[in-house]
């Protein structure tokens, strides 16, 4: 029910602003941005979940490369949308008894629609920014190599997201920034931290 008041309150926000701009000067945006990614999963919770006992050792990584790519428009000097497509990599989960092994892999994708608020300095511009996207996780389960079980899930998920941007030139803009990607399939928080590229038309 949250969700859903959410995403109603953030496209009536949208429909707002977007008739600002026929009173004042909109510029649009491309951007592209590439980093890493941190599912927040615990290796004792997945040991528990898959029996690991002894004489099994098993191993989590939770860290991959993510990308996203989007466009947006600036609808006044403080306020702008942004659509976004954005790969956050994937975590995998391995056990083995020295013979066989078992792993889990969950990758996780989808779009999204960010507000970003933007307070300009000069050529360095500080921001925030607060989304909401359905993201698709699929999990691969395999056994010795052998796909055994794949599952997928998909949720409408909050994001929240700090970051600065320097304009090299007038078009374009080089960006870093974090962002925290709330119950991922309904599970776990994922970090991602990027830097990437911005071309304003």
């Amino acid at each position: 029910m949250f969700k859903k008041s959410l995403l109603a309150i953030t496209l009536a926000s949208v429909a707002t602003l977007s008739t600002a701009v026929n009173a004042a000067q909109s510029n649009g945006y491309l951007f592209a941005s590439l980093g890493q990614s941190d599912a927040d999963l615990s290796k004792s919770e997945l040991d528990t979940f898959w029996g690991v006992g002894p004489g099994i050792t098993s191993s989590l990584d939770s860290k991959d490369t993510a990308w996203k790519v989007g466009a947006g428009i600036q609808l006044n000097t403080f306020i702008g949308v942004e659509l976004q497509y954005l790969d956050l990599g994937q975590a995998s989960y391995k056990a083995t008894d020295g013979a066989q092994v078992a792993r889990t892999v969950a990758e996780t994708s989808g779009f999204g629609l960010n507000a970003v608020g933007t307070l300009p300095l000069d050529r360095l511009s500080l921001f925030g920014k607060v989304g909401y996207h359905q993201l698709e996780t699929d999990v691969d389960f395999s056994f010795d190599g052998f796909d055994v079980l794949s599952d997928s899930e998909k949720e409408w998920i909050v994001s929240y997201g700090v970051g600065a941007s320097f304009a090299v030139t007038e078009s374009f803009e080089l960006v870093a920034e974090y962002e925290r990607y709330n119950d991922v399939a309904d599970d776990y928080d994922v970090d991602y931290l990027s830097a990437g590229l911005r071309y304003n038309f």
